[in-house]
């Protein structure tokens, strides 16, 4: 992942952030998180490569952050 590229918005990498965050916090056991760790990488994957839009990946981060049981204080955006 490239946060240079110009696909990523500051609220997309503040997401993605959260997410790893709460992943990293969480009480799942490794093949759980493992399995979080490779979605938060597809989703990456698909900014850089333009599949995936800054809202969608938001949207998604935001929604494995609050699956791990971590809520952000904001909603980004």
């Amino acid at each position: 992942m490239s946060f240079n590229s110009r696909r990523w918005q500051v609220r997309t990498i503040v997401a993605r952030v959260q997410a790893t965050a709460a992943l990293s916090t969480s009480t799942l056991d490794t093949a759980a998180r493992a399995d979080r760790k490779l979605e938060i990488l597809r989703i990456a994957d698909g900014v850089d490569a333009g599949r995936v839009s800054n809202d969608e990946a938001v949207a998604a981060f935001e929604r494995l952050a609050q699956d791990v049981g971590h809520t952000p204080e904001a909603r980004l955006g």
